[in-house]
């Protein structure tokens, strides 16, 4: 062998072991939030074209609405792509990532995202919790050109962004147990669950309840995200308010619904109907102001499958494999909620997610 060559043959060993420690690094110490990273990298095990809707939002959905427990009792599958606080210029993205692995037939959108503020919605945290949680092979690179304005370039390599978090290693080290774990387990039971085992948190206690208005910046972010649908080709989109205890105001209400109905899209504000249709009550059902406990879910998940069912159309054939995994998961989903519901009625006040939920089940 050539000196030359043998020169050659050390550089590309060197460039390759540097290459596997930063990956290591990256997946060691890249972290956003537990729900945000375990939401959007559980979505990629997902099997492909597995999903007859999309739910897009912030953690409304993820605490409101059960894809397994709706699968149960209406046959159609689906998946909370949902992370907490999600700013409204992040939905257009995170349908774009949606679209790239399946095709829904229904598109259902939370509305809570473009009631933040300018200031909120330029906060760079709020993007990391996307972005740095997207898999470099499902476009990372395009998805951050495309959308991310500024330095970009700790999005592409966000280690950069996240180097200094050696300095809590004992955290880091259970966060690694949680992604081998879950990687060992597969596809996510749950499909993306948020919660609290309360009726009135004393964790996470909001001051007041809020009365969320539309500003300019969440009107752009709304025409954005339907002209994106628009051109998607999409034709059945459900926008909904989940329920609340702060109750948009009337001028917001009329003039998001507006908006919506003008574009051919469909609206439906479940704070106006919560106690008397959903069968919702303040006292039981919710953990905090913005957000429903296992008891409140069970009953949003029942109504919006139904009301999905009756008005649009899906076609619910899906191959036996997945017939078979979503058949699992909600077996498992409703153990789990037997013991959450079992949890609350004590005021245990202890999140759960889609990691420790198997302290509570196995799977």
């Amino acid at each position: 062998m050539t000196t030359r060559r043998k020169r050659a043959l050390k550089i590309i060993s060197l460039l390759t072991a540097m290459l596997f420690v930063y990956a290591f690094l990256s997946w060691f110490l890249v972290r956003t939030s537990t729900t945000s990273e375990m939401h959007i990298k559980e979505f990629y095990k997902e099997p492909k074209n597995s999903m007859d809707i999309a739910i897009i939002g912030a953690s409304e959905m993820y605490a409101d609405y059960s894809p397994p427990l709706a699968y149960k009792k209406y046959g159609f599958t689906g998946y909370n792509y949902c992370m907490e606080g999600t700013a409204g210029q992040l939905y257009v993205p995170m349908l774009e990532t949606y679209f790239s692995r399946q095709s829904p037939q229904l598109v259902v959108i939370e509305v809570n995202g473009f009631f933040y503020s300018e200031e909120y919605c330029k906060r760079e945290a709020n993007s990391r919790r996307l972005f740095d949680n997207i898999p470099l092979t499902a476009g990372r690179f395009g998805l951050v050109n495309k959308y991310v304005e500024g330095d970009k370039m700790s999005y592409y390599l966000p280690l950069i962004k996240h180097h200094s978090n050696w300095h809590d290693l004992s955290y880091q080290f259970v966060r690694a147990k949680r992604l081998v774990l879950s990687d060992f387990r597969g596809v996510s039971p749950t499909k993306s669950l948020g919660t609290r085992t309360t009726t009135d948190s004393q964790i996470k206690k909001y001051a007041k309840v809020k009365n969320p208005t539309l500003g300019q910046i969440g009107k752009d972010n709304l025409r954005g995200t339907i002209d994106f649908l628009k051109d998607s080709g999409v034709k059945q989109v459900l926008f909904i308010r989940a329920p609340h205890m702060g109750r948009m105001t009337e001028d917001s209400a009329k003039e998001l619904e507006e908006i919506i109905t003008d574009n051919g899209y469909d609206f439906l504000d479940c704070d106006l109907i919560a106690q008397d249709v959903i069968g919702l009550d303040e006292k039981t059902d919710y953990y905090n102001c913005e957000h429903l406990n296992a008891f409140g879910c069970e009953k949003f998940t029942d109504f919006l499958g139904k009301y999905i069912t009756e008005h649009y159309q899906l076609d619910k054939t899906h191959t036996e494999d997945v017939e078979r995994q979503w058949q699992e998961s909600a077996d498992f989903t409703e153990k789990v909620f037997v013991k959450l519901k079992e949890r609350t009625l004590f005021d245990e006040d202890k999140e759960y997610y889609e990691s420790n939920v198997y302290n509570l089940v196995d799977f």
